[in-house]
């Protein structure tokens, strides 16, 4: 079973499980403490490994050489089916070598997801630190705008005047002398 005796111990611990569990040996047996190695010399640099492992493990850069971080890799062999050339073979460590990675990766990837949430956070506030700018911009230019207000009294009076021609007709021609002088 993958994660063995001390998973399932860690599984029943954090979901509060009672029940008594035991290891069902029909889904295979436990993965051997293992870590990945890659041999340098064959080694292409095509970052297919790299984005294969979910701990970020493994280093390098693209058309160079790769290495995994040995204090980080759990041996989980997900970096073994994408590699083109076969150069990363998985080598058996002991169970305090193994324990420990396994300890690194998983306080490491707790720290990957504190500085994306911190990123997302610092993200928002950009986000709404301009769009408070373009508010106030929006604002600005608003109140800034140049009004005639003169004018627009003028066309407001000449509204009225044509309603009230509309309504009546006898006091017309005296309306329409008004808005002659407006």
């Amino acid at each position: 079973m993958p994660g063995g005796e001390s998973s399932l111990k860690k599984l029943i611990e954090i979901t509060n499980h009672s029940d008594d569990i035991s290891l069902d040996m029909d889904f295979g047996p436990g993965i051997t403490n293992q870590k990945a190695f890659i041999i340098e010399d064959e080694c292409i640099g095509c970052k297919k490994c790299i984005d294969a492992c979910p701990i970020d493990a493994i280093h390098g850069a693209s058309n160079l050489m790769h290495s995994v971080i040995n204090d980080l890799c759990t041996g989980c062999e997900l970096c073994v089916p994408p590699c083109p050339v076969d150069c990363i073979e998985l080598v058996q460590v002991n169970e305090n070598d193994s324990l420990t990675a396994r300890n690194n990766s998983e306080e490491w990837f707790q720290n990957t997801i504190k500085l994306r949430q911190r990123r997302i956070k610092e993200r928002s506030i950009v986000d709404q630190e301009n769009n408070l700018k373009i508010g106030k911009e929006i604002n600005k230019q608003l109140n800034n705008r140049s009004v005639d207000k003169e004018k627009n009294i003028r066309q407001l009076q000449r509204k009225i005047l044509m309603d009230r021609i509309n309504e009546d007709q006898d006091g017309a021609e005296f309306i329409n002398n008004l808005m002659d002088k407006l």
